[in-house]
């Protein structure tokens, strides 16, 4: 049987994310200027990989300006992530969004219930998606899964305090996969670097949970910029 070539259209036109380049690079290259947001915790916030963003995007064509504004939010969850959303993130009017906010609604405090379960993390990042393209519709939103956590030595318990992580990226992968959005999914490729070499890894994530100005560099960025360059 032959492929309905406008079914299969439309289901492209229904799904932009899915192997789509980012709407964010073709604008560059096209001479558009581009505000771009990046949103979700500590590993935004601090994240040596945003740096890295910004300094690569401002080559792709430098007659076009990149206005990079870094919302991280270090210590927050989803929670306080869509209570910021307007006036961190929807004001500064992005012409591409990329979130994370899992890592951190995975944690939980000790012989305390989980402050977001799974099902209410999915529904906050479903509901910033809708805030999103209600309020800018022709806004790129890219979804992030980060890296696993581990109890390094030194650490506060990382890995203890979040057992159910892989979970909580899973339902990223799920919210991206059912709204069309282009996912960049660093655990698979951490827990990668993980099973060849735990020691690296526990080298790159040293304090349990964050990388390392390196690691997030050599691991993180590239990822970044290969999932905006496809």
């Amino acid at each position: 049987m032959k492929p309905n070539l406008s079914i299969l259209g439309a289901l492209l036109l229904i799904a932009p994310g899915l192997g789509s380049a980012s709407q964010l690079v073709d604008n560059l290259k096209a001479g558009k200027d581009q505000t771009v947001v990046v949103y979700g915790t500590s590993l935004t916030a601090g994240g040596e990989w945003t740096k890295a963003l910004k300094s690569w995007l401002e080559t792709v064509n430098p007659k076009a300006k990149v206005t990079f504004v870094n919302s991280g939010q270090s210590g927050k969850n989803s929670i306080v992530g869509l209570e910021k959303l307007d006036a961190v993130v929807i004001a500064k009017k992005p012409d591409t969004v990329l979130i994370e906010f899992a890592v951190n609604d995975a944690g939980r405090r000790e012989g305390k219930p989980v402050a977001v379960t799974q099902e209410q993390s999915g529904k906050n990042l479903n509901e910033m998606i809708d805030r999103i393209r209600k309020a800018l519709p022709g806004t790129e939103i890219i979804i992030q899964t980060m890296n696993p956590a581990w109890d390094a030595p030194n650490g506060n318990r990382s890995g203890s305090i979040r057992p159910e992580l892989a979970s909580y990226y899973e339902v990223y992968r799920k919210v991206a996969a059912e709204r069309g959005l282009k996912l960049i999914d660093h655990n698979k490729n951490w827990e990668k670097i993980r099973s060849e070499n735990e020691e690296q890894f526990n080298t790159y994530v040293a304090d349990g949970v964050h990388p390392t100005k390196d690691a997030s560099v050599k691991v993180t960025f590239p990822e970044v910029k290969k999932a905006l360059e496809e």
